[in-house]
């Protein structure tokens, strides 16, 4: 009897699977676990496994767990109204917001302000407030083209005392936006396909030559109805080489 026992154990231990080491996201799936498994399962219930991918673009996916970084929102039917002030403020770490193709009409309030890139391309902003950008210390670049915007307040990119490249190509601007010869990091500046009839000889560098500043390495303002001849030299004097200007005929 002794060795029947001792037999019955030796067998089922020979018959248990190998032990397999298990990751944190299956214990948290047996954690979440609706408790239906493959027998329980309806005959109509489509298989999960034959549904394909479905991770949103961007995110890394692991079962259950979605893992984003970075809120792209993009060619979605957003309004200004449907994006609630600080909307993003929870979001300590986030760097990287893109909001472009949709119906709003203004810069969302309340950013984060470890901000690094915000993409506001192909909306309908049609201008650009001092507020709107207020506390974006960090932000690098900022992207605005191709939207309906006639003017950017004074005092905006005093807000972002860091910011590195500028897009406003593709608007309705009609004269060069104040604040970038006071402006010590901004290097790159699209203003091309706009309304810009006139170029003033302190609009983009700082009256003194001993002020420090960026060189500029990309200007472009080529598009506009100013007569790139009558812009005096002087103009483009904080700018790192001369090709980095792109100039030419209104259309």
């Amino acid at each position: 009897m002794k060795a029947t026992i001792i037999f019955l154990l030796l067998a089922q231990v020979s018959w248990a699977g190998p032990f397999q080491q298990r990751g944190l996201f299956d214990f948290m799936l047996e954690d979440e676990a609706s408790g239906i498994g493959p027998e329980d399962r309806a005959p109509d219930m489509p298989d999960l496994e034959l549904l394909g991918p479905v991770c949103p673009f961007r995110c890394q996916c692991h079962l259950r767990v979605v893992q984003c970084s970075d809120l792209e929102l993009g060619t979605n039917p957003l309004k200004s109204s449907g994006i609630e002030n600080g909307a993003f403020q929870g979001m300590k770490k986030l760097s990287y917001i893109r909001i472009a193709d949709t119906n709003i009409t203004t810069i969302p309030q309340g950013l984060p302000p470890s901000l690094t890139e915000l993409h506001l391309e192909g909306n309908k902003i049609t201008k650009v407030d001092a507020s709107s950008l207020k506390g974006l210390n960090n932000l690098a670049k900022l992207g605005l083209s191709f939207n309906s915007i006639s003017a950017v307040d004074n005092g905006t990119l005093a807000n972002t005392p860091h910011l590195r490249e500028l897009h406003l190509d593709n608007n309705k601007l009609i004269r060069v936006p104040g604040g970038l010869a006071e402006h010590k990091y901004i290097q790159v500046v699209y203003l091309h396909n706009n309304n810009i009839s006139a170029v003033g000889s302190n609009d983009f560098c700082p009256p003194g030559y001993n002020t420090k500043k960026a060189s500029y390495s990309g200007v472009s303002l080529f598009s506009n109805p100013v007569q790139y001849w009558e812009i005096q030299p002087s103009t483009f004097r904080c700018v790192y080489v001369r090709s980095a200007i792109q100039l030419g005929n209104y259309k």
